[in-house]
């Protein structure tokens, strides 16, 4: 298969966004430059969202479309293991195409996420023009215009942009905050990692599907955050932002986690790159 500059492939996860889809391809469509493949993984959806890719055969500036279908017993909406498991799928589904080898960038989108019409092509310059960056991603900003309340220098999850050869290298792995995770793994490899503030996607409001902050707590322990990291962002929460149930929870979540001993991820190197996050963002070791 002939090369094409630029070529992209994207993973969407989708669960019960009959409201979205639409909207959703418009904005795929209407992109500045093509998408080589769009994989959307759909799962356990009750809405008839099933019901609605199934009658689409094609969508346009696409050149490959694929709609795959994943159940799991446990129907409800989580992020962690369940969200990595359905991009994975994705991303295997991408492996077994002959056009895999002419690809540059693989991604992930949500289908509430609707990039403008220039993202990919912002994104796909600045990967270009910066050989030591291996994840990009834009800003997410509310159809209002208002930012959502995120880290502006953390590549975002549900709009990000790999250069294969750093995917190859980092991997994406099935575990809890496996976009956090993922962004260890391509620092470890040596990549950076940066997001482009003139790309722009819009969304729904954060924190409307996201886990509590108890299992939020409980992730931070499974990365490898220390106890003193955990102190420290219980009084951001609960002092600087006002929030102390947030504050509390997250830090009860992690408190608890280290009493009972909970499993923490099996890469040693990750757990001591964030052992060490915090100084390791003061001295912009990664960045």
């Amino acid at each position: 298969m002939t090369k094409h500059q630029n070529a992209i492939a994207l993973i969407t996860p989708l669960k019960d966004e009959i409201d979205n889809i639409q909207k959703f391809l418009d904005a795929i469509g209407h992109q500045s430059i093509p998408i080589t493949c769009l994989v959307i993984v759909e799962n356990d959806s009750i809405d008839g969202s099933r019901e609605y890719l199934e009658a689409i055969t094609s969508v346009k500036n696409v050149g490959h479309f694929k709609v795959l279908h994943i159940n799991f017993e446990d129907t409800s909406y989580r992020v962690g293991k369940k969200y990595a498991t359905i991009i994975n799928e994705g991303m295997q589904y991408i492996k077994t195409l002959g056009l895999y080898e002419a690809l540059d960038f693989v991604g992930i989108l949500d289908c509430d996420v609707f990039p403008e019409k220039e993202y990919y092509g912002k994104l796909t310059a600045f990967l270009n023009a910066n050989p030591e960056i291996g994840i990009a991603s834009g800003l997410t900003y509310t159809a209002e215009g208002v930012p959502h309340i995120a880290d502006k220098d953390f590549v975002r999850g549900n709009s990000r942009l790999w250069k294969r050869k750093c995917l190859e290298e980092a991997g994406y792995p099935v575990v809890y905050t496996a976009d956090t995770v993922s962004v260890a793994l391509a620092h470890l490899k040596g990549w950076k990692t940066k997001t482009l503030k003139t790309a722009i996607v819009t969304s729904r409001e954060i924190d409307t599907k996201l886990t509590n902050s108890r299992s939020k707590g409980y992730h931070a322990y499974f990365r490898g955050h220390t106890l003193f990291y955990m102190a420290l962002k219980f009084f951001y929460y609960a002092v600087i932002k006002g929030r102390f149930k947030t504050g509390y929870d997250f830090f009860l979540g992690y408190f608890q986690s280290m009493i009972q001993r909970k499993p923490r991820i099996g890469n040693r190197e990750v757990r001591n790159y964030f052992r060490w996050y915090l100084l390791n963002k003061l001295t912009h070791k990664f960045e």
